[in-house]
């Protein structure tokens, strides 16, 4: 294989990044260290780093990529340097460090509106949005992913605009709003299917699930679970499979199969642990409380609890988690004025995030304390606030449009079947054949008489090889249509075209007993100049 150029690199590496691709981002790396260069060599650094994030080894992909960063700084490559910052940014996103990841997503921002870059400004922009959602900051995440959608469409950049899409509805689903989480999760989902990227496909695969488990369908949220977490094994990426690991314990939690939800968490703290991943250890901590007290230990839950407290993350779902466990093991305790407190806290947490689905769940833990302490105003107060987020919520309203939009992805993946059905037909069958299948006729012509025509490039692998990759895909692509040309002049249909080869098929014409002169073809490939 001929070394590729840094400007191929550069296309390479991108490519690989899309599709969470390490062994294709190492084999770019040593091309990078083959020529040598300050410029590769610090491209080598940045995409070993990205490798290794892809496989979850956080400390040696900081290491790397705080080196390239270093180099990049050296050589004066701002644009890389912005696109380094991005990456280090993911590293400590995915390990829970949100303020260090927005300090280095804020810098690649700078760098990439000095430079013009659009392209770069709306990764980043993206990004940013990114961190305000892992600190709960929803209305700010929100700013920051429609104005990176908005920069990706004005770009046609259909990869952005599927993350961006992803990321909006991911915030839907957290404050509640299930239709337009559903809505936007699935138009991702299509838009990454179509460009075949596997990573992205088992993260909004994953989102999904999260949206079914929040309104009561677990049989669809496992589904959607397990296949995420069969997706980023494929890939490698333990710290994704950890959180899908926990995901389906949360099921498993909510069915009442309490001995296999510990499992899937114990699993899933041990992955976190051993990543460093310490907001993934904090939640994973808070879901095995979550299940000891259900099963009665609560001198196991209280030790973890202490653990936990020595703990910071910035994101409230899994603090108001911690806080609804400490206010449980108080109530157990008998000491109701405390798990009140610990209750009214965390609601205001709930309230500062607007976080609904939270908000309702605390509303039905205090009602029941205010029913144990004959607090007869504080249960109705309590009891109006939680129907009327759960109305909110689940109501018909919303109810309906889950159903509509249920309905409607089913006819739509039916019709893209049906679209594919006829595009498989069209391009193997004579068009007098495939409109009479498509009417759904039985066709069962016979014919005493076909031709079949075979072609190929004499010396094409001779020819392919003195010709770069380009060169030999126009000379094809030339080759090629001057064919379908002089086949649809003389009534011959194509079959198929493999590597250099040309196959086509001519049948008697619509006139009986017509004997068609189909050696005119092979002649006339000649006379008319096909090949370019």
């Amino acid at each position: 294989m001929n070394a590729r150029t840094i400007e191929e690199l550069h296309v390479a590496l991108n490519a690989a990044i899309r599709r969470g691709d390490a062994t294709a981002l190492m084999e770019c790396a040593r091309e990078c260290d083959a020529i040598g260069t300050p410029a590769t060599l610090a491209l080598a650094a940045h995409t070993r780093g990205q490798a290794e994030y892809f496989q979850s080894n956080f400390t040696s992909a900081l290491e790397l990529l705080l080196h390239a960063l270093q180099l990049q700084e050296e050589i004066g490559n701002l644009k890389g340097a912005a696109f380094v910052h991005l990456s280090i940014a993911n590293v400590y996103d995915a390990i829970g460090d949100n303020h260090t990841a927005l300090g280095h997503n804020h810098r690649g921002l700078s760098i990439y509106q000095d430079l013009g870059d659009n392209k770069g400004v709306a990764m980043v922009t993206s990004n940013i949005g990114n961190q305000h959602k892992h600190m709960s900051d929803y209305p700010t995440a929100m700013q920051f992913y429609y104005r990176a959608t908005s920069i990706c469409e004005e770009l046609d950049d259909v990869y952005g605009v599927a993350i961006n899409l992803a990321n909006i509805g991911a915030v839907y689903t957290e404050i509640g709003s299930y239709p337009s989480a559903l809505e936007h999760l699935h138009r991702s989902l299509a838009l990454f299917e179509d460009l075949d990227l596997k990573r992205t496909i088992a993260g909004v695969t994953g989102n999904i699930g999260i949206v079914y488990a929040q309104i009561g369908d677990f049989p669809k949220a496992l589904e959607h679970f397990l296949r995420a977490k069969e997706l980023f094994e494929e890939l490698g990426d333990r710290n994704h499979v950890a959180a899908f690991v926990g995901n389906v314990g949360s099921v498993y939690e909510s069915t009442g199969d309490l001995s296999k939800a510990l499992e899937c968490y114990r699993t899933a703290l041990d992955v976190c642990q051993d990543l460093g991943n310490q907001a993934g250890v904090f939640k994973t901590a808070g879901s095995i409380i979550s299940v000891l007290i259900s099963l009665g230990s609560y001198s196991e839950a209280e030790a973890l609890l202490v653990e936990q407290d020595a703990m910071v993350t910035d994101d409230a779902d899994p603090v108001i988690d911690r806080e609804q466990s400490r206010a449980l093991i108080q109530e157990h305790h008998g000491m109701l004025d405390e798990a009140t407190q610990t209750l009214s806290s965390a609601l205001e947490i709930a309230k500062k995030h607007t976080l609904p689905v939270r908000q309702a769940e605390i509303h039905s833990r205090l009602r029941d304390i205010c029913q144990k302490r004959n607090d007869f105003a504080g249960y109705i107060e309590h009891n109006n606030e939680y129907t009327r987020i759960k109305e909110e919520i689940n109501g018909k309203e919303t109810t309906t449009k889950l159903t509509m939009q249920e309905a409607q992805r089913e006819i739509a993946k039916e019709r893209a079947e049906h679209e594919k059905h006829l595009s498989i037909l069209y391009s193997t069958l004579p068009k007098h054949i495939a409109d009479r299948v498509s009417r759904g006729e039985t066709v069962n012509d016979h014919y005493d008489n076909a031709s079949v025509i075979f072609l190929d490039i004499v010396g094409f692998t001779a020819i392919s090889e003195r010709l770069s990759s380009a060169e030999v895909v126009q000379l094809l692509d030339g080759v090629f249509t001057a064919l379908d040309v002089v086949c649809k002049k003389h009534d011959v249909v194509k079959i198929k075209t493999i590597g250099d080869s040309y196959m086509a098929v001519a049948f008697p014409s619509t006139l009986p007993h017509f004997i068609r002169d189909d050696n005119s073809l092979s002649s006339r490939v000649n006379e008319e100049s096909v090949i370019p």
